[in-house]
């Protein structure tokens, strides 16, 4: 049941941001959600693998991995990114225009991953014992620690300019 309140939450996400929004902290918080919520959805992914696979959610993830990535990384670059553009010391605008610019490369380098991921997760639908379990659990839990790491550092350095 959990996977299939975790898939719910990404596909709303993913519909959320497929339209043009205007609330800054509102798409922030949902972003976040949705995020952590595909994190969890894979990691559970991962711990059912070899035997274990739910082939629906993973047919499902399929539709949604990439699109729902990407609107996501659209809204922070064209909405949430350029807040941070705000009045204060040259010091500060060079540190937080490196840090825009490591999290849109970080962002470029998800969305390369997401695509690989799908094409794991349309095998897997298709067939649930992978070829190589180890590798593909290994494959999941790599995309989904790393967007944990990135959803903490953008909630760390972007949050005081979300209102």
């Amino acid at each position: 049941m959990q996977q299939e309140e975790n898939l719910e939450i990404v596909c709303r996400a993913a519909a959320y941001f497929n339209t043009t929004r205007t609330d800054p902290a509102e798409g922030f918080k949902r972003a976040r959600s949705a995020l952590l919520a595909l994190c969890d959805l894979l990691e559970q992914i991962a711990d059912s693998i070899p035997g274990n696979v739910d082939r629906v959610i993973c047919s499902e993830l399929t539709q949604e991995l990439t699109p729902f990535i990407c609107r996501i990384h659209r809204f922070e670059e064209e909405t949430l990114y350029p807040l941070t553009r705000t009045e204060t010391s040259p010091g500060d605008k060079e540190r937080r225009e490196a840090t825009i610019e490591r999290l849109k490369h970080e962002h470029l380098e998800d969305r390369c991953f997401a695509e690989e991921l799908t094409e794991a997760l349309r095998e897997l639908s298709m067939k649930p014992t992978p070829q190589n379990p180890d590798a593909l659990g290994y494959m999941l839990r790599g995309f989904f620690e790393a967007m944990r790491r990135h959803v903490a550092f953008e909630s760390e350095h972007l949050r005081p300019f979300v209102h």
